[in-house]
């Protein structure tokens, strides 16, 4: 006869196991419906399995965009470190931004001439971004056949001549995203493609940064631009299979001087209101937004005397907050309007060149980096569509390049007269009034439509 003691441990250990049992199937059954759950997300997930060709435009896009984010996280964010490492001059490593924006104002126009030669602006596009990937590929195998004392100034040289290229490729890869979605979807799909940008640029350069460290100089720079080259060249794979309609070409006058001929072509802008609206509502506030460009560092190094770690970390906070700003002002646009969320969010990033000369020590850059992050996303949504939509129908190549000739004189010109602001001031002083600046200029974005 067993005794009592037994079969109470008997019956606990029958309790447990139906227990047990009663949990790994229930665990089961969650793991089952969660894995149906996921099915169905992927199913009707236009990411996994588009329904028709917008939603495989978006899917191409992103990836393309993903792949983009190697050179911004690589060569773009390294080769200006590459010339100081090789002790080129501040005026030298400043010319680096310089010259190709200079270029570009000269010769946008003209690109934008040879885009719209084409009806294929997808092919366009393909066809001169390879050329400028191929700068890429010069930047890293110049150390091999150039001296090093003259090897800053060949490279400043071959980056500035990518623009030759750039200049068309720009026109046709703005003309190809007015016509790749609709305008319904145009902010949420671009807010994901920056956030996927800078999540995929941020991984890039932090990892790049640890591959600098690892192996000998000038080595590892070359490696970290030969691998941008080889990856960034893949978007092109992507981008090849966007559809969009043909571009229709324009009916340019033939006869006449070239002079006659440059100025039928730009007659189509200047009779555009819309555009010139645009154009002219937002143009001072581009200026005002490069004002403070060269001040940041300087204000960091010099006046809160900032490590190089925080720095790094404070750029770290910064694309975070981008990501989640793109992804914020993507969902908000169509419900709150572009004008609405380009005035909010250039009030706010406004605020950063306050807060920055306001901080009291390097520790404050890391949450004033997160304002950054947040506001800077809703600009460049607010400001992009609203620009396409400025642009009429199968001219998006020329308008497009004018409102870039726009940009690149603002590129040019804010950053010197910032230096010169704070010449006569502070390097706080400039940066109050470099916010102030871009507080005021917004007034005039209440001539923009509420939406497009």
């Amino acid at each position: 006869m067993p005794r009592p003691g037994c079969l109470c441990a008997r019956g606990d250990f029958l309790w447990r196991a139906r227990s047990g049992s009663r949990w790994m199937n229930a665990m089961t059954t969650s793991i089952t419906a969660g894995l149906r759950s996921l099915r169905r997300w992927a199913a009707n997930t236009a990411m996994l399995n588009p329904r028709d060709r917008e939603d495989r435009n978006a899917r191409l896009l992103y990836l393309n965009t993903a792949l983009v984010g190697v050179e911004s996280g690589g060569i773009l964010a390294f080769l200006a470190v590459f010339l100081a490492r090789l002790g080129a001059s501040s005026t030298l490593v400043g010319w680096l931004t310089s010259a190709p924006a200079l270029l570009a104002v000269l010769l946008l126009i003209p690109g934008a001439m040879i885009a719209e030669r084409y009806t294929d602006q997808v092919k366009v596009r393909n066809t001169f971004v390879a050329v400028v990937r191929l700068a890429f590929l010069l930047c890293a195998v110049a150390p091999w056949f150039i001296a090093e004392e003259h090897l800053p100034l060949v490279l400043v040289i071959i980056w500035t001549l990518k623009t030759l290229p750039d200049v068309v490729a720009i026109p046709s890869w703005t003309s190809v995203m007015a016509r790749a979605v609709s305008p319904r979807r145009r902010a949420q799909i671009n807010g994901t493609r920056w956030a996927l940008l800078s999540v995929v640029s941020a991984g890039c350069s932090a990892g790049f940064g640890w591959l600098l460290d690892q192996i000998a100089f000038p080595l590892n720079y070359q490696l970290v631009f030969l691998i941008s080259f080889a990856l960034s060249s893949l978007d092109m794979v992507f981008f090849a299979r966007v559809e969009v309609p043909p571009l229709e070409r324009p009916d340019l006058q033939q006869a006449g001087t070239g002079r006659e001929r440059f100025v039928e072509y730009l007659r189509p802008v200047v009779h555009y209101r819309p555009f010139l609206v645009f154009l002219s509502a937002t143009i001072l506030y581009r200026l005002a937004l490069n004002l403070p460009v060269p001040l940041f560092s300087l204000f960091w190094v010099n006046e809160l005397h900032a490590p190089d770690t925080l720095i790094g970390l404070r750029g770290t906070v910064g694309y975070a907050a981008l990501v989640a700003g793109y992804t914020i002002w993507g969902r908000l646009t169509n419900r709150l309007g572009h004008r609405r969320v380009l005035r909010w969010s250039a009030f706010g990033l406004g605020l950063y060149p306050i807060l920055t000369a306001l901080s009291p020590s390097a520790g404050w850059l890391l949450p004033v980096a997160a304002v950054w992050g947040i506001t800077v996303a809703g600009v460049d949504i607010g400001l992009f569509d609203l620009m396409l939509a400025a642009c009429p129908e199968h001219r998006q190549p020329l308008f497009a390049a004018v409102w870039s000739m726009a940009t690149n004189t603002a590129i040019f010109v804010g950053p010197l007269l910032g230096a010169a602001l704070s010449n006569a001031t502070t390097l706080a002083t400039a940066l109050i009034i470099a916010g102030v600046a871009q507080w005021v200029t917004t007034i005039p974005f209440s001539a923009l439509p509420h939406d497009v």
